[in-house]
């Protein structure tokens, strides 16, 4: 499946349209530290290199069009990626260096959504030590395990929608649906600023946040929709961390 990332299309970037494509029958040799950064740079939502990778690394990808300027700043939008240009600001995927990553075996972004606690901290901390209930726990926990070949964790809160971990919140009393509670169209306006529209989702929460998140997520996948309580979640969150560890150890 070609996933469109429209931030940081090859045709955005000046001079990509002379560089040597993907497309028809030929392909570009890259090296296995070009490869590895392909795939790294996969691992982020905009598909941002780390970096870790090279400046002479990030040059020639961008001169076979496989790297250019961030699209989805306006200071860089239509620059050329040229070697002064990536020292300053850094690389990301252009739309081939996307279908490049793919084909050497990068999947889609993957993002797990938890869903947030009744059971949380009396005082002001990050998101993700607020929730304190053990459903919450487990969740978590889950969500590292199925992230251990990279990604991101987000809590969905009723009060704020989507989280980052490290946000600082103050603990609220409000649960979905409540009034004042937030609406799926608010999500999904958080989901498009954060550029992770096309993400490989999975929700681990009951089935008031996954219907939130499915506005965004039409696709997401929700293992723990029509379980029939707490009890049974929390035996399938402990088969999906089993599993997702054993899957892990036999790659490794």
């Amino acid at each position: 499946m070609t996933i469109d990332h429209p931030r940081n299309s090859a045709t955005a970037t000046s001079g990509a349209a002379d560089r040597p494509r993907t497309a028809g029958s030929f392909t570009p040799r890259i090296t296995l530290a070009q490869r590895r950064a392909l795939l790294a740079g996969a691992r982020d939502p905009i598909g941002l290199l780390p970096k870790s990778v090279n400046l002479r690394t990030l040059a020639s990808l961008a001169d076979i069009g496989y790297v250019g300027l961030d699209q989805s700043r306006d200071v860089l939008r239509g620059q050329e990626a040229t070697r002064d240009a990536l020292d300053v600001w850094g690389g990301a995927l252009t739309e081939d260096g996307w279908q490049r990553a793919h084909a050497e075996g990068a999947g889609r972004f993957r993002i797990v959504v938890v869903g947030c606690g009744k059971a949380k901290q009396d005082r002001r901390v990050t998101a993700g030590a607020m929730y304190v209930g053990t459903f919450h726990g487990s969740c978590r926990e889950t969500a590292k395990a199925l992230l251990q070949d990279g990604g991101r964790q987000y809590i969905l809160s009723a009060a704020h929608g989507l989280l980052d971990l490290s946000t600082q919140i103050d603990p609220y009393d409000i649960t979905v649906g409540d009034p004042g509670s937030v609406s799926a169209d608010f999500v999904q306006a958080q989901v498009r600023e954060r550029g992770i529209e096309s993400a490989e989702v999975t929700v681990l929460a009951g089935s008031k946040y996954v219907a939130l998140a499915r506005h965004s997520w039409p696709d997401l996948e929700a293992p723990l929709a029509g379980a029939g309580g707490i009890g049974e979640m929390k035996q399938r969150l402990s088969q999906i961390r089993l599993a997702a560890r054993a899957e892990a150890g036999q790659e490794r």
